[in-house]
């Protein structure tokens, strides 16, 4: 009598195993693709530099506002949508703010910084500007 549990697999069993196997492996890619996209920005890895993040964020800083208001001001943090930019004197800071923040992600969007929905402004001294009189720290 033959035992059911030691036969031996047939060939055509194992062509339909294997294309079973595809067609799972192929149905599962467009998710795992999103899953890598997602885990990319949430967790970046340890190869990706946040220095050189930031100095690509520098670099469309300068093309989207130009060299003059560029001069007098940095970008300083770029984390999760927000960009903290330090301006050299109160009133640009407000001037900025005022009028032309949403212009500004607009234009950061379009130039293609990914995700961005609001500047921060803060009043301080971008690439070690000489501090004048009256400062204090």
């Amino acid at each position: 009598m033959k035992d059911r549990l030691r036969s031996p697999v047939r060939f055509l069993e194992l062509e339909r195993e294997k294309r079973r196997k595809e067609r799972d492996k192929a149905s599962s890619r467009p998710l795992a693709h999103g899953v890598e996209v997602v885990l990319g920005k949430i967790a970046p890895a340890k190869s990706r530099d946040p220095l050189t993040r930031l100095q690509e964020v520098r670099e469309l800083w300068v093309k989207v506002v130009g060299r003059e208001i560029a001069r007098r001001t940095e970008p300083q943090r770029w984390r999760e949508g927000v960009l903290t930019v330090a301006v050299d004197t109160t009133p640009l800071a407000s001037e900025l703010q005022s009028f032309g923040e949403q212009a500004l992600v607009a234009d950061l969007a379009e130039s293609g910084l990914d995700g961005i929905h609001s500047i921060r402004f803060e009043t301080g001294h971008p690439r070690g500007v000489a501090r004048g009189e009256g400062y204090q720290s």
